[in-house]
């Protein structure tokens, strides 16, 4: 394998991508009855991230931008490509002095270039800032527990707010539920809930790490309750009006988005029938890889919410079992690259998230102190793009 390719590749492991609703099904072994929260008995956390290393990252993403075009850049996004059997490719970096540079590619010539990509699980970081910001106004608590709002949940009385946004509620993911991934077309949040009640939790709260779709289908519920808004209203207001992201759509419920790459259809490789706006509050974004960094710096650099919020978000970081070697904090993953390559020693903050027919990251390198998101249709590794694409700055630390 030459070097190239064992850079294209080496962050591809080292930042999951949970899966959509078409994921293999995983049936959890149902937990003895609970009778109250439990303390957490999984893997060790990641150790804590340095002060100076959020402090960089926020210096990083307060520079005013600048559009630029970099040969290089050019080089490595075509020799990503090359390595993938992608339908649309799309992919912004940004350093630390402000400089952004943006591309995007369709695999059939003379189609025209999609305006917005569809980023899966990348939205929970959307829906998480939505709630961090509530918590920051006195309109919630994290501490709060989801009986207040979705009695019916299994364990609703012991599962917190907190819980959801970093996967401990034991909740079962309704993705993984065999009606539903038989059934194409759209489905409601209501839909979603009550497929995931009608299973057992995997484990009791507080006692372990599991992703989960539902918590944050709950999310965008409860953000609904908190703003008296549907969800895609909220988040248009809370975070694409305030940073003024003119590329970046919260989807409404079976919103048909005219510009955005299409999702490979059953029969293709990676294809899927699902509805994108199925998943709710648990994906929902649509956008250019150039807004999704300037999602990224504004949460990085505290514009969304304040630097006790973001410091809490990367407080406890929860391996991600049965997912890949990275951890999870409040909508937010850490991924150690070394993880995929002993060589490596780079650390990404960031979010991943995949569908068949769609796979994104967006992603801090501390070793770079650059921002980057990828976007891809098709088949591929975004998170391998992004660390090729990286591979050619400078280390900053």
């Amino acid at each position: 394998m030459t070097a190239s390719r064992r850079t294209l590749l080496a962050a591809a492991a080292a930042m999951a991508v949970p899966s959509g609703l078409s994921a293999a099904p995983k049936r959890p072994k149902a937990p003895k009855a609970c009778v109250s929260r439990v303390a957490y008995a999984g893997p060790p956390l990641r150790a804590q991230l340095g002060a100076w290393q959020l402090d960089a990252a926020a210096k990083a993403g307060s520079s005013r931008l600048a559009p630029v075009t970099s040969d290089g850049l050019e080089a490595r996004f075509a020799q990503a490509a090359g390595h993938m059997q992608t339908q649309a490719l799309t992919a912004a970096l940004a350093t630390a002095d402000g400089a952004i540079w943006t591309q995007t590619r369709v695999a059939t010539e003379g189609h025209a270039l999609p305006s917005r990509f569809f980023w899966a699980s990348v939205g929970k970081a959307y829906a998480a800032t939505a709630i961090l910001q509530m918590a920051e106004e006195g309109k919630l608590s994290l501490e709060a527990t989801l009986d207040r709002w979705a009695p019916e949940a299994p364990n609703a009385a012991w599962i917190t707010v907190e819980d959801l946004l970093c996967h401990t509620g034991g909740l079962y993911s309704f993705q993984n539920d065999p009606a539903l991934r038989a059934a194409p077309g759209y489905k409601p949040p209501e839909q979603l809930l009550a497929a995931a009640n009608a299973q057992p939790a995997v484990f009791c709260p507080g006692l372990a790490w599991s992703y989960s779709n539902t918590g944050y289908v709950h999310l965008g519920r409860i953000i609904e309750a908190v703003d008296a808004r549907p969800y895609h209203e909220a988040l248009r207001g809370r975070i694409v009006e305030r940073l003024d992201l003119r590329e970046t759509d919260i989807l409404a419920p079976r919103q048909v988005l005219a510009g955005m790459a299409p999702l490979a259809p059953p029969g293709v490789a990676g294809g899927t029938d699902d509805d994108v706006t199925t998943p709710f509050a648990a994906a929902g974004v649509a956008a250019s890889a150039g807004d999704v960094v300037r999602f990224w710096r504004a949460l990085m650099s505290n514009r969304l919410h304040g630097a006790e919020q973001t410091r809490r978000r990367f407080l406890r970081l929860y391996p991600m079992t049965g997912v890949g070697p990275g951890f999870y904090g409040l909508g937010v993953m850490v991924s150690d690259l070394a993880a995929a390559d002993p060589r490596a020693t780079d650390t990404w903050l960031g979010h991943s998230g995949g569908l068949p027919g769609a796979k994104a990251v967006v992603a801090y390198s501390l070793e770079k102190q650059a921002y980057v998101a990828v976007a891809l249709t098709g088949e591929g590794s975004p998170e391998a793009t992004a660390n090729l694409l990286l591979s050619g700055l400078p280390k900053k630390v």
